[in-house]
């Protein structure tokens, strides 16, 4: 920069009077230095700068050391200019720095920007307003811009600065941006392939010919990136057909005279397409040779896929070391070419090392959740001899929380004992709990005016101790309105037991079916006693008590009527395999559950009923941040008479409403219904009776919207039927 190379020529000169004026000193014992004094300078502290300088109090003047100390201080990039003077005084001599600051920058501006907004640049840019201008952090700002416009295609943008001066301390900074057009993709060449058609592999790049669809997408830009991850991919796919000895060259990329579209081109050297020949294991055998073997993927006279034998026959190899304690166990394949037979021999070699044991497990990035929260979800122990297996479950543990965004399991070894590995489980927390509020207001006009409203607390990890607690609240008017309030500890005390309570009031006026209506108001409390039984099979024991009070003047038929108590007992069985207990994306969950109402319970009611309910989750990745997922659904259900009581009307299956599993239709409009007549020759009305078996299906897209809110699109469809005695 111009001003830089101004500023180093008038450093040089004034260290060069200096150097001439403290030569005369240079031998004397008077040259004592009295006192360092700055002088010059707005912005920057006088005790900053002098904390930097070597030239201090009550030494000797040393003119390297000043000479030193200019250029210190002009590095720092504050100054325009840098003088220094010495005073003699009674006690030696004062030195003085007198500085030039360079003026602050009150106005940022961009000129030239279209494909890039100023909210992409501003919170990237080191330079500041009101900051002294800095010409290093300006080129670097420089570089920003540009790098930011490479990522959008642009490769040709160039960046340049101009400096507006104000008043004497102060000038505008503005970028000049200059675009040039995006570089596309015109053409993509393969030279060298014979197993594979170049259609084949290009249709698999990230890098694809500009085409009148690809004008939608970013596939046609030009990026290094993308062609840095097109070379790789090309020589692990020729790989993983048995072309082990495969070559890629770097692809050579050349820019059309026009500057718009630019054209790569891929050089491969095939080889020779491998099968697998003979496989041996050797080294530390602690398993008989043949069971190893069995568990391999890659077997003799298959084709030697790479990534069979990388990612999977390696790492199983580990693993069973790594499951008998032997952590830092190294498996080293040995292959041997056999051209003429286009085969490959590999030998693995093992090393199993010693063997290792569990030391500290340590815990970091939980602000919120409890460390026994996490720590009762490790498989493993300290002391115990090391388990790669349990150490696995105990990361995937850990994640099925849903409390974390990100979980890592950081193995350590010990300073002072090699065969002791610490463990740190570094966390990063997530929002687990939502706070809804709703208030409205309907006017007069069919009905009366009123307000309405609802609310909903509910936090999944409640004061970081893992509870799941809930209140719901709604509000109609002063004869519709419900209350929820719900309480679950997954882990009493820690133990695989689990405790929860819920507690509900409803009161509302409803029409059930055509000259039904009724008031009701019901009350209902229980309570649920878990437990783990083994891996992931949990048991539990629901006790459930309800009162339903109704009145109506208009009930045409007794058996509409549902009001009194009712008392059962649920006995379940359930099994929950998925990736996120709160969000779940990938894995299955069933639930088997029988409930026993009335008899020696005592009650109004008096049924049985059997319910099996399973849920499978299938992902669906676009990209490594961007995962959508299908989730099937199926219930069946079968209510069942017990002693002379009919089946309540209450509890029979309808379907429908927007909290069902068939949310696309009406509150309980999906059901057989009676008809009615209500005078001769009438067609009558329909009653919905509803059903005493169920078989429900229902499947789900879920696609992010806006991934931190954790907010998603929904599509779905459902199958329901209902039979009835």
């Amino acid at each position: 920069m111009i001003s830089q190379c101004i500023g180093r020529w008038f450093v040089a000169l004034n260290i060069f009077l200096f150097a001439w004026q403290a030569s005369v000193f240079a031998f004397s014992d008077e040259n004592k230095i009295s006192k360092v004094t700055v002088r010059g300078n707005a912005k920057v502290e006088s005790t900053a700068i002098l904390t930097l300088l070597e030239t201090k109090a009550g030494a000797r003047l040393d003119n390297t050391k000043v000479k030193d100390d200019i250029f210190t201080l002009f590095d720092l990039g504050y100054f325009s200019n840098i003088r220094v003077f010495k005073k003699k005084d009674v006690n030696g001599y004062e030195v003085v720095f007198e500085v030039a600051e360079k003026p602050a920058i009150v106005s940022i501006e961009f000129e030239g920007l279209e494909e890039v907004t100023e909210d992409d640049l501003k919170d990237k840019m080191e330079t500041k307003l009101f900051k002294i201008i800095n010409e290093s952090t300006i080129a670097s700002d420089m570089r920003m811009i540009e790098k930011q416009y490479i990522e959008k295609g642009f490769y040709l943008a160039k960046v340049t600065y101009k400096i507006e001066k104000k008043n004497e301390n102060e000038v505008r900074l503005k970028f000049i941006i200059d675009e040039n057009g995006k570089v596309l993709i015109g053409d993509v060449f393969v030279l060298g392939n014979k197993y594979f058609t170049d259609a084949d592999l290009i249709s698999k790049f990230a890098s694809q010919p500009y085409t009148r669809s690809a004008a939608f997408s970013s596939a046609a830009l030009y990026q290094d990136e993308k062609v840095k991850r097109d070379l790789e991919f090309l020589s692990y796919y020729y790989r993983d057909q048995g072309f082990a000895e495969v070559k890629v060259a770097k692809p050579i990329t050349f820019l059309d005279s026009d500057r718009e579209f630019v054209r790569i081109t891929f050089q491969v050297e095939e080889g020779i397409q491998y099968n697998v020949g003979k496989i041996t294991v050797t080294g530390d055998l602690l398993y008989e040779e043949k069971e190893l073997l069995d568990l391999m993927k890659l077997k003799p006279g298959k084709l030697f896929r790479h990534s069979w034998f990388v990612q999977y026959d390696i790492e199983m190899l580990m693993n069973k070391y790594r499951d008998l304690g032997y952590a830092y166990a190294d498996v080293n394949p040995k292959t041997t070419l056999r051209k003429d037979e286009k085969l490959v021999d590999i030998n693995y070699v093992i090393t199993k090392g010693n063997k290792v044991y569990f030391g500290d497990i340590s815990i970091v990035g939980n602000t919120k959740t409890r460390d026994n929260v996490i720590r009762r979800e490790f498989e493993v122990n300290d002391s115990e001899l090391f388990n790669g297996t349990k150490l696995l479950k105990s990361k995937t543990n850990i994640n099925r929380l849903g409390f974390f965004e990100e979980v890592q399991i950081i193995e350590e070894r010990d300073a002072q004992q090699e065969n002791v590995l610490n463990l740190k489980a570094k966390v990063k927390e997530t929002h687990t709990g939502q706070l809804q509020a709703a208030v409205g207001y309907t006017p007069a006009a069919a009905t009366k005016a009123s307000w309405f409203g609802q609310g909903k607390y509910d936090e999944k990890n409640q004061s970081g101790k893992g509870w799941n607690t809930s209140l719901t609240g709604k509000f109609t008017d002063y004869n519709n309105y419900t209350l929820d309030l719900g309480f679950q500890d997954p882990r009493l005390n820690d133990s695989y037991w689990s405790l929860g309570a819920d507690i509900g009031y409803e009161k509302r006026e409803a029409r059930y079916a055509q000259g039904v209506d009724f008031s009701e108001v019901k009350r209902s409390v229980s309570a649920t006693l878990g437990r783990k039984i083994i891996e992931l099979i949990r048991g539990s024991l629901t006790l459930e008590r309800s009162q339903t009070i109704q009145t109506s003047e208009q009930f045409i038929l007794d058996q509409f009527r549902s009001d009194g108590i009712k008392t059962s007992v649920i006995l379940g069985l359930s099994r929950r395999d998925v990736d996120n207990y709160l969000d779940p994306t990938s894995g299955t969950a069933v639930a088997l559950a029988h409930r026993f109402a009335g008899g020696i319970l005592g009650g109004d009611y008096q049924y049985m009923e059997s319910t099996f309910d399973t849920k499978y989750y299938i992902p669906l990745d676009f990209s490594e941040t961007f995962r959508t997922h299908f989730k099937l659904h199926g219930r069946l259900g079968l209510l069942w008479q017990s002693g002379d009581k009919k089946i309540p009307f209450s509890e029979r299956y309808r379907r429908g409403g927007q909290n069902d599993i068939m949310r696309g239709f009406d509150y309980a409009s999906i059901s057989p219904y009676y008809r009615v007549l209500k005078a001769p020759g009438d067609s009558g009305e329909l009653y919905p009776k509803g059903g005493d078996k169920e078989l429900t299906f229902q499947i789900e897209y879920f696609v992010p919207l806006i991934q931190e809110a954790k907010i998603k699109a929904l599509v779905f469809s459902g199958l329901w039927s209902s039979l009835r005695r």
